[in-house]
């Protein structure tokens, strides 16, 4: 099997921790599951339709484990790619461009 080459810039720091987000405007807040991140950069999971280019802020209610003095963590960030899901407790996944 071929993997594809990593472009990544910043090393992924995996996690699995439940997130809070929301569209901008904020309309709603949507449960997902953030798996990954790095400094410029995550993915996570969730139901809702987000559209590549959308922005949203997560939160992050129980502190990872590589930021134990922040207990609330908040992120806005940028829909860079989509893809649907199978075998997940999400319909889609997404990689987000921290801004």
């Amino acid at each position: 099997m071929a993997f594809g080459i990593e472009r990544r810039e910043h090393k992924r720091i995996p996690c699995k921790t439940p997130i809070l987000h929301n569209t901008n405007p904020p309309d709603f807040l949507y449960k997902g599951t953030m798996f990954n991140y790095s400094k410029k950069g995550l993915y996570f999971e969730s139901d809702e339709d987000l559209l590549q280019g959308h922005e949203i802020s997560i939160s992050v209610n129980k502190p990872l484990p590589q930021f134990p003095n922040n207990p609330h963590q908040h992120f806005h960030a940028k829909i860079v790619w989509c893809q649907k899901l199978s075998g997940s407790p999400y319909k889609v996944g997404y990689g987000a461009k921290l801004i």
